[in-house]
């Protein structure tokens, strides 16, 4: 599990790191870190969040679009995706573009 980044919140804006390559398999998504010579498979919910860190959206309207997407509470999908942005940062595949905490 990721440690919390107190420099994430639900205003952060992130965006997958292009020289991160990556292929979408299904509702499933393959990235591949050639800096560290690293694979990361994600599941659909997982996918479905890497393809949204566009540079545009806040975390929170990530999440409202999770919540759309699949059967779970809003402060349970924040939550989550707090904690998956955490975890993309620090195996260096996201950034964050905007934040309100900085």
């Amino acid at each position: 599990m990721a440690e919390k980044h107190e420099k994430i919140s639900e205003e952060t804006i992130l965006q997958r790191r292009k020289e991160i390559a990556w292929r979408r398999i299904d509702d499933e998504a393959l990235l591949i870190n050639t800096r560290k010579d690293e694979m990361c498979h994600l599941n659909p919910v997982a996918s479905f969040l890497w393809t949204s860190l566009d540079g545009a959206l806040t975390l929170k309207e990530i999440a409202r679009r999770l919540v759309k997407e699949y059967e779970v509470g809003e402060e349970q999908a924040l939550e989550d995706l707090l904690e998956f942005a955490a975890e993309l940062i620090d195996k260096g595949v996201a950034e964050i573009v905007q934040n309100s905490q900085t």
